[in-house]
């Protein structure tokens, strides 16, 4: 069927049980009508050429593959891939969701880089993206999009921030909508966890009475059950974060966690969140500071160092 928007002509029409509709991009009924039979040959021939597995699971498009993908991910991963896991294929959802798989081409993937590119999210951020789609869709990318080049990922072993981007940051906070990011950098800049067990920090986990906090699962076996020690500020950062947790959501329960899910206001402490990338990247433009939210973890080590540029020498000389 085909039928007029204002100026241009579209077509709709019902193929392996999905309804197809699109812009013909064009003023003329009759080369609206060759669109859409072109349209309907284009897809018989990609259907014909895939394997032979029930006819209406051929014609999918990226939102339906990555939710089957992620229905069953967690039978064989662990909590902490589970969460990477959704947190990579968040942006391709929006970005890519209501594409037809036959129409994920190699032009397709060259557009949606080139809008990460925009996003300024960082190479290996890509790359990690289309790794985890192609994953999902259940063929290496070398198969899908043998000509899309994956993008240079910085070596870089990163740096300590300044006390005076420091302050930057935090002077920037409240102009954010995010209630988290504040909590979630000091606790960064405090104590040296990674971006993924800070997500994953339960209260069971954050003893104000004995001033210790007990990291889970880490990405090395010597990090897991390690236990942090707090001092004064780290305490105070807690204790308020604690007081605003109770009033949203009426006790701390063992089992909720810090930074719980749900944007941009939390909702569900049961969950953890998944991405803080939108909300640091919004606060690093507010403060004017160029760094990963990784490098965070180096001004721990750090601080005791009065100077910035002798932090990152030092650590130059241990990598």
């Amino acid at each position: 069927m085909v039928y007029k928007r204002g100026n241009v002509w579209w077509y709709e029409f019902i193929f392996a049980g999905r309804r197809v509709r699109e812009s013909a991009k064009t003023s003329r009924k009759t080369i609206a009508i060759e669109s859409e039979r072109n349209r309907r040959l284009e897809l018989e021939k990609t259907l014909s050429g895939m394997p032979v597995e029930k006819r209406d699971k051929r014609i999918n498009c990226v939102s339906d593959v990555v939710k089957q993908y992620q229905k069953h991910y967690g039978i064989n991963h662990r909590a902490q891939s589970v969460l990477f896991s959704k947190g990579r294929l968040a942006h391709v959802m929006r970005l890519l969701g209501s594409t037809l798989l036959p129409d994920l081409t190699e032009k397709r993937m060259r557009e949606y880089i080139q809008t990460r590119i925009h996003d300024r999210a960082c190479g290996r951020t890509i790359n990690m993206e289309v790794g985890e789609l192609s994953r999902a869709v259940g063929k290496p990318w070398s198969v899908l999009w043998p000509r899309v080049r994956k993008l240079e990922e910085r070596k870089d072993v990163g740096r300590a921030l300044s006390t005076a981007e420091e302050k930057r940051l935090f002077e920037a906070v409240p102009q954010l909508r995010s209630p988290l990011i504040g909590t979630f950098v000091r606790v960064a800049l405090l104590t040296g966890m990674r971006s993924g067990e800070i997500t994953r920090l339960t209260w069971g986990q954050v003893d104000l009475a004995t001033r210790v906090v007990t990291v889970g699962r880490a990405k090395t076996s010597s990090g897991t059950g390690r236990q942090i020690p707090m001092n004064q500020e780290l305490f105070d950062v807690f204790t308020a974060h604690a007081a605003w947790f109770t009033n949203r959501f009426g006790a701390t329960e063992p089992e909720h966690y810090l930074f719980p899910f749900g944007k941009p206001m939390p909702t569900d402490p049961t969950q953890p969140i998944t991405d803080i990338s939108s909300a640091w990247d919004a606060l690093r433009d507010k403060a004017g500071v160029k760094c990963r939210l990784h490098d965070l973890r180096h001004y721990a080590e750090f601080r005791t160092i009065p100077d910035a540029a002798d932090r990152n020498a030092r650590k130059a000389r241990q990598c």
